[in-house]
């Protein structure tokens, strides 16, 4: 081969070897992902919550965008944004030479960069998969994803795409969102007018805000219009119109100031519903709670009045303490008020469910109903008199009663009604610490219980949520039922998602309803019957903390259940004599009178008689058991003596340790101090609850 043809082989190929290496070198120099990943693509969508009544409360996500099909967008929303952004869109292969030029010569006129060139496939390969720093590298990269994802997608699909994705202020993402957050409407409701003014939000959406700007807003809007007469999108009636037609706005939503407790709440319950904490930010979800708005604004206006009281009797008092206020219905266990705090905007701390306070007095009722299953009953005799206790290294601790008032020999009965503490401390000791600790832990109370018998004035600290939900057990029979914010949650895609409430008996109808009789009685005569003049069927206990830093009333219908608590997050004193049924109380009454008339009046029903039972195991000879009724004696056994009320077969959990009742000690009342005996006491500076009332 002669060397001119060698020559000119070299020469032809040589621009061709150049062309290869030099793509070879952009390919490794550029990062262009596959744009069929876009398949598998799915937006970040805001998780709604919705109030018992269907109305929106809150949104929790990351971006708030509400993902919507095309069709559900009105065809003058898609021109608007086609008109403003990328009037060629249909026209062009994913980038648009004639815009490059047109705007490259007006930025030349101008000296400036006044216009840009991006078609919306190119804002949408930025937005989806590129970095927002500006750079050549970056621009090619685009390019070359704009012409990709058009070969892939229709334009109703990357446009579909776009409006999802775009930023239109106030932390809306997407077009519905922007509908919503600015017309509060959905975006197939949209004007004209309205959908040119959230088209013309794409240039500078923070600044461009309505809310913030309206004269801005309504230019850019104007020059939306316009380009869409241009355009031949719309007519010039409609167009005459539209610049005529007001922009109404929806109102600004404030802070969740008053569902902000129950939404945090709602929050941390859907991760036991998901498989990753992301997701309730992201997946779009919608979430029927259990939240009643009317009444959520009761329970703040209620706590108003409660806190002017207060500051009324406590006049240099310079801070408010705070407040808690849960209401659950009783035989679902759904919370329809949920306040942990008298402000979510400056403390959103959530002291209903988050903090741990001690409950003082409302604790006794988990001590009777221990005594309630071990077989005593209301009428049997305790000893309310002074009483001391010397523990193994020397040091003595005694209770008192509540202005040190005793009253000698009393029933159950009274000692609850009058939260009569040294009464109770004996109470304890006889049934056991263990006991009663193993009774709140069915009853799900989440405590540190230390085992002694400061148990009895209640100084254990408990979340109040879990008091409240094991009251609502006592009110619901002696069922368990954990509580709940959420009724049900559907996917983006529209599947349910839905747990059924387990229940748990904790203890037998026949206990229940004994100490609901009981609690009746708190409210008709002692601690709390300032309520007793309401026209409803109630049952409650009152609490006080040593030092009256913490005030509790926990009281309940056969169809609500509410709890208050008031103190301070530091445990300051609350003032003198600011008791449970003072403090506590007002609150309580103020607000059940709005929502008791919105429920059922009547009594607690009484529970059905038990069934027959029989004796196991059968007799020797194996034969065939008859069936016994309860409190009967069996064949062969003797009934008990006449003068004692017949004892009543163990009904705790399982895990609650039964025993027969143990005989009252004598003589208490005439020694200085008893060495305590099965279980230790506490320090005297561990004897929260001790005010008694």
């Amino acid at each position: 081969m002669s060397r001119i043809i060698k020559l000119a082989i070299v020469i032809f190929c040589l621009p061709a070897l150049m062309g290869v290496a030099l793509g070879y070198s952009l390919l490794n120099y550029l990062e262009v992902p596959h744009v069929k990943e876009l398949s598998r693509y799915g937006p970040r969508a805001a998780t709604r919550l919705y109030a018992d009544d269907g109305s929106l409360f809150a949104e929790l996500f990351v971006e708030k965008r509400i993902p919507i099909p095309l069709k559900d967008m009105p065809d003058h929303l898609r021109k608007a944004f086609v008109a403003i952004e990328d009037v060629r869109f249909y026209e062009h292969s994913g980038f648009d030479l004639r815009g490059i030029f047109r705007a490259f010569y007006k930025n030349l006129v101008r000296q400036g960069m006044s216009e840009g060139a991006s078609t919306i496939t190119q804002q949408l390969a930025r937005n989806l998969f590129l970095s927002p720093r500006k750079s050549m590298k970056r621009k090619i990269e685009e390019i070359i994803l704009a012409v990709n994802i058009e070969r892939n997608y229709t334009k109703d699909e990357i446009l579909n795409m776009y409006l999802n994705l775009i930023y239109l202020g106030e932390g809306a993402y997407g077009v519905e969102a922007a509908s919503h957050t600015y017309f509060d409407k959905k975006a197939r409701d949209l004007t004209l007018a309205e959908a040119a003014a959230i088209a013309g939000l794409t240039k500078s959406p923070s600044r461009s805000s309505p809310f913030k700007n309206k004269e801005k807003t309504l230019d850019r809007r104007n020059l939306v219009l316009r380009k869409m007469w241009e355009a031949g999108f719309i007519n010039l009636d409609q167009y005459r119109a539209a610049l005529e037609s007001p922009m109404v706005l929806a109102e600004a939503k404030p802070p969740e100031k008053r569902t902000g407790f129950f939404a945090e709440h709602t929050k941390q319950a859907l991760e036991e519903y998901l498989p990753e904490r992301e997701d309730i930010y992201t997946n779009g979800l919608n979430v029927r709670t259990t939240i009643d708005l009317k009444l959520t604004e009761a329970g703040y206006a209620a706590i108003e009045k409660g806190l002017k009281l207060y500051k009324e009797r406590n006049p240099n008092m310079e801070t408010m303490p705070e407040v808690a206020l849960i209401a659950m219905e009783v035989k679902t266990g759904e919370i329809k008020v949920l306040i942990g705090g008298r402000d979510f905007a400056t403390s959103p701390y959530n002291r209903a469910t988050q903090a741990k306070r001690q409950p003082g007095s409302s604790f006794k009722p988990i001590i009777y109903m221990t005594a309630l299953t071990e077989g005593l009953t209301p009428d049997t005799p305790l000893l309310d008199a002074p009483i001391s206790f010397r523990d193994a290294s020397g040091r003595i601790w005694q209770p008192h009663n509540y202005k040190n008032e005793y009253f000698g020999a009393v029933t159950m009965q009274k000692a609850l009604e009058l939260s009569l503490n040294t009464a109770t401390v004996r109470l304890l000791e006889r049934v056991g610490v263990s006991n009663v600790i193993a009774l709140a832990k069915a009853l799900h109370i989440n405590g540190n219980f230390a085992p002694n018998l400061s148990l009895a004035l209640g100084s254990a600290e408990v979340p109040p949520l879990d008091l409240a939900a094991a009251y609502a057990t006592i009110a619901r029979g002696g069922v368990y039922l954990a509580p709940t914010p959420i009724n049900n949650i559907v996917t983006a895609q529209g599947e349910e998602i839905h747990r059924e409430a387990k229940e748990e008996r904790v203890v037998s109808p026949e206990v229940a309803h004994t100490m609901i009789d009981m609690m009746k009685g708190v409210v008709k005569r002692g601690t709390a019957r300032r309520a007793a003049s309401m026209p409803y069927f109630l049952a409650g206990k009152t609490g006080t903390t040593n030092d009256f830093r913490d005030a509790w009333f926990v009281g309940f219908s056969p169809e609500l259940l509410c709890l208050v608590w008031v103190g301070y997050d530091k445990g300051t004193y609350l003032g003198k004599k600011e008791s449970g049924g003072t403090t506590a109380l007002p609150i309580w009454m103020e607000f059940m009178a709005k929502a008791l008339p919105l429920y059922p009046n009547e009594d607690f029903a009484a529970p059905e008689p038990p069934e027959d039972r029989y004796i196991y195991p059968p007799g020797a000879e194996g034969g065939a058991v008859s069936p016994v009724a309860p409190g009967a004696p069996a064949a062969g056994q003797q009934p008990p003596p006449a003068a004692q009320p017949p004892q009543r077969p163990p009904t705790g959990p399982s895990h609650v340790r039964q025993r027969a009742p143990i005989p009252a000690p004598q003589g208490e009342s005439g020694r200085s101090a008893q060495t305590l005996r099965g279980a230790p006491v506490g320090p005297p500076a561990s004897n929260g609850g001790n005010q008694g009332a």
